[in-house]
């Protein structure tokens, strides 16, 4: 089975009946409920399937370029050259597939572009948690230089889930810096002895996201050689 299937290029109907084989099983719903998510503001179910129909037109290809698309049949061995030395290859695959972006990728360096940022907007996503906990009323004020600190931290490390920023043959050292800022925030949180409960399951998650980042950074450096 091919990993990206549509019975007609009938945007609305046909495309929310994509099917992916079992390495990266995942519904189309997935984004019309990232498009509903950004109108949740406003009730008007018309301007929600509008905006959805809109972003299918804008987004997926006529019937000749969808008869020339290679990305959809090759997407598992795409995201198998990507997450193969990943330390949980499971892992990498669903954070790929759970954005469709990843379903448009025209070859693996369009799959570590996508890796790149999934991991980058997770990265700020950690930062904004630490720099939440400095910030809240109940924090401990001495815990709050060193959540300080790791809000810092993992913005730099951010900075460096960047295509443009990764050099080609040491593309993995550079991600690596990032894995640096992350343990540098460890030391600190360890050095001034916070204890706050939600800290070490937000480190272990974003691990698991650079883990990502390190496997497509190591893809990178072979599409070098």
């Amino acid at each position: 089975m091919n990993c990206l299937t549509a019975r007609a290029v009938v945007y609305p109907v046909a495309l929310a009946t994509l099917k992916l084989d079992a390495f990266c099983s995942i519904k189309f719903t997935a984004i019309t409920h990232h498009l509903v998510s950004v109108t949740m503001g406003s009730s008007n179910r018309t301007l929600i399937f509008a905006t959805i129909f809109l972003y299918l037109l804008l987004h997926f290809p006529s019937q000749p370029e969808a008869r020339g698309l290679k990305s959809p049949a090759k997407c598992p061995k795409l995201l198998s050259q990507v997450c193969k030395t990943s330390q949980n290859y499971a892992f990498c695959v669903r954070v790929l597939m759970s954005n469709p972006l990843t379903l448009l990728a025209p070859n693996t360096k369009g799959i570590v572009v996508n890796a790149l940022d999934i991991v980058r907007k997770e990265s700020m996503k950690t930062s904004k948690f630490f720099d939440g906990l400095a910030n809240g009323r109940g924090t401990v004020p001495a815990f709050k230089p060193a959540l300080k600190e790791c809000a810092s931290d993992f913005k730099k490390a951010s900075g460096l889930m960047n295509l443009k920023v990764l050099e080609g043959d040491f593309a993995t050292m550079d991600v690596n810096y990032a894995l640096d800022d992350a343990r540098s925030c460890e030391t600190k949180l360890s050095m001034d002895e916070v204890n706050i409960k939600s800290i070490p399951a937000a480190i272990k998650n974003w691990k698991n996201f650079y883990a990502v980042a390190n496997a497509a950074a190591l893809t990178l450096e072979n599409l070098q050689n």
